[in-house]
C-alpha cells in the first residue's frame, strides 16, 4: 500500500501541490485523472522518493519513506514498477537486453532465473518471437508492452504507468489496457495510471482522483464522476465527450 498524508510541493513561490492526501491499496487500481501539466507525473515520482515533498509524508507499507536516502530507497523501488510515458528503452538493445537489464545491473541472479524472468515477461506481454528486435522496430503499442514487461521484471507489488495509452491508436490502447486489467486479475497486483484520458479510467480503475489546480478535488468510484457538480469535472466530462 502507499499512502500520500497531507503532501504538498514548492518550487520556491510555485505551488504544485496542496494538501493532497491519496491511498493506494494492493490489488486495486487507482487513477490519478486531470489535464496535462496539473501535476499527475509529480505524484508518481514523489510515490518513488525521486522528489521529496515540502510538507507532508509518503509512506510504503506503512514505512515512511519522506527522507530515505537513495541507498535505504532501492527495496522500496523495488516494490514498484514504473512504465514512462515514452518508455525508456534503449535504442541499441535488443527486447531482451532491455528487459534483462536491471535485473543484471541490480540483483545477483543466476543466469538461468534472468532467462526464465524474461521468458515469463515476453509471453505475458505477447512478444514471444520479438526477442531479438531492437525498440525501433516495433510498433508504439508494442514498446509499451516491452516497458511493461520490464517493469514486472522484478516482481513488483505495485506497477505504476504514466499515461499508458497516449499517442497510441484506439486498438493499442485496448491491447495496453487490457494488459493491465491482466496484472490485477492473474498476477494481483495493484496500480496507479495516470491518465487524461477519461475512457482509460473506466475500462480499468477501481477508483479514480482528479487533480486541479494542485489539489484533489474528487476520490470516488469513477461511475460518481458523472454525480459531481463540481464546475471542473462537469466540463472535463463535456469536452472528452465531444
Amino acid at each position: 500500500m502507499i499512502e500520500l498524508r497531507h503532501v504538498s510541493l514548492r518550487y520556491g513561490t510555485r505551488e504544485i501541490l496542496n494538501d493532497i492526501s491519496l491511498t493506494i491499496e494492493d490489488k486495486k487500481v487507482k487513477a490519478i485523472l486531470g489535464p496535462s501539466g496539473v501535476g499527475k507525473s509529480t505524484i508518481i515520482k514523489l510515490m518513488l522518493g525521486l522528489i521529496k515533498p515540502t510538507s507532508g509524508q509518503v509512506l510504503v507499507d506503512g514505512v515512511d519513506i519522506t527522507h530515505f536516502s537513495e541507498v535505504e530507497l532501492f527495496p522500496i523501488r523495488q516494490k514498484m514498477g514504473i512504465v514512462f510515458q515514452g518508455n525508456a528503452l534503449f535504442d541499441s538493445m535488443t527486447i531482451t537486453e532491455n528487459m534483462s537489464f536491471f535485473l543484471r545491473e541490480n540483483l545477483n541472479l543466476p543466469e538461468a532465473e534472468i532467462e526464465a524472468r524474461v521468458k515469463e515477461q515476453m509471453k505475458f506481454a505477447g512478444l514471444e518471437g520479438f526477442e531479438n528486435y531492437l525498440p525501433d522496430s516495433l510498433s508504439g503499442g508494442m514498446r509499451k508492452r516491452v516497458a511493461i514487461g520490464r517493469a514486472l521484471i522484478f516482481h513488483p507489488k505495485m506497477i505504476l504507468f504514466d499515461e499508458p495509452t497516449a499517442g497510441l491508436d484506439p486498438v493499442s490502447s485496448k491491447k495496453i489496457l487490457d494488459l493491465i486489467a491482466r496484472l490485477q486479475r492473474e498476477i494481483g497486483l495493484g496500480a496507479v495510471i495516470v491518465t487524461h484520458i477519461l475512457s482509460d479510467v473506466f475500462a480499468v480503475a477501481d477508483s479514480v482522483a482528479v487533480l486541479y489546480q494542485g489539489r484533489i478535488i474528487f476520490n470516488d468510484v469513477p461511475q460518481k464522476l458523472y454525480e459531481s457538480t463540481h464546475s471542473f469535472i462537469t466540463s472535463f466530462l463535456s469536452n472528452q465527450e465531444d
